[in-house]
Parts: C-alpha cells; sequence; structure tokens
C-alpha cells in the first residue's frame, strides 16, 4: 500500500493545481471562479500547514528537526536588521528580512533559487494562472506567517517552521510528480512492476524535471507519449544524463533483493529521493567543470575573462548578448568586452533541475564566505566588526586582505558607527573585489526595496533576463 501519513493539505492543494485543466465551453466568469477557487483553497490549506505546525503536530517533521534548523538560521538571523515594535527592543524580521534569510538557506543548503524568495525576482514567469499559484506558494506561505507574527517581526522558530514546512511540501510536490509518471506507465498505485519497467519510471520523472520544457509547461501532468519523447531529447541533450541512467540502475539493482524483484510505488519513491541528491551532484560538478573551463583562460583565476575567448570554447557559453546584459554580466572597463564569472554561472541560464517551485542553480561559492561571516559576526559587538571581517576574509584567502580593500572596510565601518552591514551593497561590492572569482558584482538595481542598499531587494516580480529567449532544444 502507498503511504499517505505525508498528505497533508497543502500538499493535495498543489497537487491539484497541477492537473490540467478542461477547456469550458463557455470560458469567460467560469474561468474567474476557477482562478479564484483554486486561490481560496490554496490559502485555506497553506494556513492549515503553519496551524499544525505551530501546535506541534504536524505530521511532516518533528521537533527535532525544527531544533535543528534553529540552530542552522540563527548566525545570519542575528546579522539581519530587526523589527522593532516597542521602540528599543529588538523583534523578529520584517517581511523583506525574512525573505532574504529565507532565500539565502535553501540557496546555500540545496542550491535552490526558490520562487517567491528571491529578493532579485524569479528568473521565470509562469505559462498560467494554476501555475502562477503553484510558483508563490513560498511567498505565500511566508505572507501568512508575517500576519501570524504580526509588528513584531518573525523570530527564528517561525522561520524554522516555515523551512520545514516548505520542504515537506515539495518533498510531497516531489512524490506526486513521481506518482504520475507511474501512472502514466498505466500502472495502479497498488501495483508492483518489473526493473526495467521502473527505470523507466524514473527516466519519465528525472527527464520532466530537467528538460527545458518545463519552462512553458503546466504542473507535472503528461502523457506517455510526450513524456518518453522529452526522455529522448534530454538523452542527445544532457551530457550528465548518462551518470543519471547508471545511478538509476545502480539503486534499482541494490534494492531488487529486498523488494523480491518486483517493484512498489513505495520502493520508487525511495530510489526516487536518491536519485534527485544525486541529480545536485552530477548538476555541481557540471557547474565546477564549466569554471575550470573559463579558469584556463587569461583572466579566469580572477573571475573575468574576454567574451570572445569564452565563446571560442564551444557549445556551453551559448547565451545571446541581450541575456549577458540584462544579467549584469558583462564589463566593458576595457573596452572589449569581458564576462564576470560569477554572475555568469549564477545565472537562470546554467540551472538544470526546474520545478513549479525552485531552480536547481550552480553552487554558489561566495555563500560559504558569507557564512563563515555570518558565524563569526553573531556574537560580536560592533566594534570587533572589522577585525573580525578581516581575519575571516584573509582565513579564507590565504593570504592578507590587499591594504586599499582593508581601508575600504574601514571606511564602510565609519560610515555606519562602526558597524559592518554584510549584507548590503556596499558590502557586496566589497566581496567582489575581495574574491572576484567567487563572489558577483552586485546590481544596484536588486537594491531597490524599503530597507534600501542594506538589504537586496529588486521589488519586482521577476529578472530582467526572465524576458529572453535562452535556447530553442
Amino acid at each position: 500500500m502507498v503511504e499517505l501519513a505525508s498528505i497533508t493539505p497543502g500538499v493535495c492543494a498543489l497537487a491539484a493545481l497541477a492537473r490540467p485543466t478542461a477547456k469550458p465551453s463557455n470560458p469567460g466568469k467560469t474561468v474567474d471562479c476557477d482562478k479564484q477557487e483554486s486561490a481560496d483553497r490554496l490559502e485555506r490549506a497553506l494556513v492549515a500547514e503553519i496551524e499544525s505546525a505551530l501546535a506541534g503536530n504536524h505530521t511532516g517533521f518533528d521537533a527535532a528537526r525544527l531544533q535543528s534548523l534553529e540552530q542552522e538560521l540563527q548566525p545570519i538571523f542575528a546579522t539581519l536588521p530587526r523589527e522593532t515594535p516597542g521602540g528599543e527592543q529588538e523583534g523578529g524580521l520584517g517581511y523583506p528580512a525574512a525573505r532574504y534569510l529565507l532565500h539565502q538557506h535553501f540557496l546555500r543548503q540545496r542550491s535552490w533559487y526558490v520562487r517567491g524568495l528571491n529578493p532579485a525576482g524569479d528568473g521565470r514567469e509562469p505559462p498560467d494562472n494554476k501555475e502562477g499559484l503553484r510558483s508563490r506558494v513560498a511567498g505565500h506561505l511566508l505572507e501568512v506567517m508575517e500576519k501570524r507574527a504580526g509588528a513584531r517581526g518573525l523570530d527564528v522558530k517561525m522561520l524554522a517552521i516555515f523551512v520545514a514546512t516548505l520542504e515537506h511540501l515539495l518533498h510531497g510536490d516531489e512524490r506526486e510528480r513521481l506518482k504520475q509518471a507511474w501512472a502514466v506507465h498505466e500502472l495502479h498505485p497498488d501495483a508492483t512492476t518489473t526493473s526495467q519497467m521502473l527505470i523507466s519510471v524514473l527516466e519519465v520523472f528525472m527527464a520532466h524535471y530537467v528538460y527545458i520544457s518545463q519552462k512553458a509547461d503546466s504542473g507535472y501532468a503528461l502523457t506517455l507519449a510526450k513524456a518518453l519523447a522529452e526522455v529522448s531529447t534530454i538523452h542527445h541533450v544532457y551530457s550528465g544524463w548518462p551518470k543519471m541512467q547508471d545511478f538509476m540502475w545502480d539503486q534499482v539493482t541494490k534494492r531488487r533483493a529486498a523488494a523480491g524483484g518486483k517493484f512498489s510505488l513505495n520502493d520508487a519513491m525511495l530510489i526516487a529521493d536518491e536519485v534527485l541528491l544525486y541529480f545536485q551532484e552530477v548538476s555541481g560538478a557540471m557547474c565546477h567543470d564549466m569554471e575550470r573551463t573559463a579558469q584556463s583562460l587569461s583572466g579566469g583565476k580572477q573571475g573575468r575573462v574576454k567574451l570572445s575567448e569564452l565563446r571560442s570554447t564551444g557549445d556551453l557559453f551559448r547565451e545571446p548578448l541581450e541575456y549577458l546584459v540584462r544579467l549584469g554580466a558583462l564589463d566593458h572597463t576595457d573596452g572589449e568586452p569581458h564576462v564576470l564569472m560569477p554572475n555568469y554561472m549564477l545565472g537562470p541560464s546554467n540551472c538544470d533541475g526546474t520545478t513549479s517551485f525552485y531552480d536547481l542553480c550552480c553552487p554558489n561559492a561566495c555563500e560559504g564566505h558569507k557564512q563563515q561571516l555570518e558565524n563569526a559576526l553573531m556574537a560580536a559587538v560592533v566594534a570587533e566588526h572589522v577585525a573580525i571581517i578581516q581575519e575571516t576574509a584573509q582565513q579564507r584567502l590565504g593570504s592578507a586582505v590587499p591594504a586599499h580593500l582593508l581601508e575600504h572596510l574601514n571606511e564602510l565601518a565609519r560610515g555606519n558607527a562602526g558597524k559592518v552591514h554584510i549584507h548590503g551593497l556596499a558590502f557586496a561590492n566589497w566581496l567582489h573585489k575581495v574574491f572576484p572569482a567567487d563572489c558577483p558584482r552586485p546590481r544596484e538595481a536588486d537594491f531597490k526595496g524599503m530597507a534600501g542598499d542594506v538589504l537586496p531587494d529588486a521589488n519586482r516580480d521577476f529578472q530582467a533576463t526572465a524576458k529572453v529567449d535562452l535556447f530553442d532544444w
């Protein structure tokens, strides 16, 4: 039998949004009502998820998971600006700071750019209303929690509940997508299948995750013919696919004895969890291969290479010029255009896995530097900021911070009564100069929110690159 313990109201509401809607014979009000009904159902489901989590009886995670998350979130929480509802006593985080913290968490832990959390805006626009609702689930969930927190802001416990709830919802949706891959093979939920058929189910599941048509198709509802066409396409265009196929066979072979040669949907789910984790490794390794290619070029070790040289390396760096300009990855300081590699590598075009809720993108080395700074500054007094940042940066560099950059750091502190806002625009520029191969050059347009240049907030739903057609597979 298929396990149902993790099927909560939020998972069901999101799954319903992924199913195709029959075209009404009389469109207009029917479509509007369907849209409103979907939104209302999602709202009720998210409130139910939060209420059960706050009451301590959520079936998707336990108190130990929440405690672990609180410990993970504490360093960045401690370095962000707080709400001050009483005038003096610090409260929790307001919406911009909370959204930024949550974006950073999933970026660091999973290399996920979660839709609705990215301060720069989402990397793609949804194709229809239902997919729009699915893609906004993280932002909607945060709005529900912010209303619950009120003027005091979101504390670490509530932020941990958010992370655990969203993890549960996304894992539930992954399992619903796998059920769809199982169903298009005409397998009943309680049926068992062979190794060969299970491999086909897993291939359909993963190909639809990787395949770029996800950027146009809603949810995960497929026909078998379309699913197999996606598998065929991804086999030809995605160089990491042979590794994925080998890993799938390896996992199926390991489980064959325990399954008695016949595999259930639960077996498929357990294997799919492992395959998704392995895919993160494959995707990250491909990103590192691209970085090594760029580093072999003139200026590559400093994270800045000529566009013409980058184009000459083969088929990897093929985005249109308009995309690079909108991304902020082009530098014309020397007249001839150069590509800022951290900006390029962290752009949407290098994201492999795509779901309604997030893109799996390249690992961000700069976040490792920032995490070390947060850990070091978590309990520091303002007077210690410069010395701690200097020491931490030198440990990460393996050498002394150049004198002119150290002076720049002191200027940042003097301009803020000794405090350095390590999540702000000026410090992001400083990090880019200290770690040019790891940290992107920040875009001023990403700091236009209510917090000004203290926190990234582009105050827009979608990035400028979202309207650029990238590839035609």
